[in-house]
């Protein structure tokens, strides 16, 4: 078996995500997809593929900013046996391109408004709405926004709802890192080192800091020497920052009405009380929480993640 894991934080803080992959499932996957297109919005071409033939549609949100969705495979190919997961490229992220990075192409809305154009462009009345971390900020804000167009949630593995809490997802992966990975991590902090070589040091410090992600360090440590930089785009996050400045999107969590759940690991980097005001706000949330298990529930305890998945997705309301 060949293991990838793909990871990925911001200038603050990291928003991670993993997958590992064996040949029989990817080619499983490969015969699965329905579909694998494109649309045009404001002159970007954004691409997706369909894994899964039946059932509602699954949109599927990675992390970051700027993820490739290959991170996400492992949740396509579970929900993709019942329902027909979007692999969604994000904008900046894998095949969808683009020629800059600035506040004009990197910004909140614009990403709602791509998923708003994928809905239509796939004349889908509701979508069920799957994200990890940066995943699960653009989720809740999509569904905030267009309560309307989707009919659930679900959140594995929790983003920061506001700045604030993304600077405790800083202070809570700092606690966690062993002083020779903090070392490495300031190595690649220098100005001039990064300057002469941007995405070497941004992924540099993304491996430096891949054990705080997990509850169980050692299988950590393992995936941290498959990370690829093929799969990040480093210059999505900054650029995010920038535009967005101090964000906070718990006025769009108050609108949701759609079914949510919200599932986190009890070691997740978010900490407790960010998920928790989360819940305050949704008016139709479940939070779950599973012990042992830090930011990527569905790799750390698979079993646990998709009985409490299944569980809820059956009891939607139709």
């Amino acid at each position: 078996m060949r293991t990838k894991l793909a990871l990925f934080f911001g200038p603050l803080a990291g928003m991670a995500l993993m997958v590992a992959t064996d040949p029989l499932l990817a080619a499983a996957s490969a015969q699965q997809n329905l579909a694998d297109s494109k649309l045009t919005r404001d002159g970007i071409d954004l691409f997706y593929t369909i894994v899964g033939t039946s059932g509602d549609y699954v949109l599927v949100l990675s992390g970051g900013p700027g993820e490739d969705i290959r991170s996400m495979q492992g949740i396509a190919d579970e929900l993709g046996k019942k329902y027909r997961c979007i692999m969604w490229e994000q904008r900046g992220t894998g095949r969808s391109k683009l020629s800059r990075y600035d506040s004009s192409t990197i910004n909140l809305n614009a990403y709602i408004e791509d998923i708003e154009a994928l809905r239509k462009h796939l004349q889908i009345e509701k979508f069920i709405v799957a994200g990890n971390s940066w995943g699960m900020i653009l989720g809740l804000a999509y569904a905030g926004t267009y309560p309307e167009a989707v009919r659930a949630v679900i959140t594995l593995g929790s983003g920061p709802i506001t700045y604030e809490y993304l600077g405790a997802f800083a202070d809570n992966q700092s606690t966690r890192l062993w002083p020779s990975e903090i070392d490495i991590r300031d190595f690649w902090r220098d100005p001039v080192r990064e300057a002469a070589n941007f995405d070497r040091a941004n992924f540099e410090r993304l491996r430096a800091a891949t054990s705080a992600y997990f509850f169980d360090r050692k299988k950590a440590l393992a995936m941290a020497m498959e990370l690829d930089p093929k799969d990040y785009n480093f210059r999505v996050p900054p650029a995010f920052i920038k535009a967005e400045g101090k964000y906070d999107i718990r006025p769009k969590l108050r609108t949701i009405t759609a079914s949510v759940l919200l599932l986190q690991g009890r070691q997740d980097l978010a900490g407790e009380a960010n998920i928790c005001e989360a819940h305050s706000l949704i008016a139709n949330s479940k939070l779950a929480f599973i012990d042992k298990c830090g930011h990527m529930p569905w790799l750390e305890q698979p079993e646990r993640t998709w009985k409490i998945v299944n569980d809820f997705l059956t009891r939607l309301p139709d």
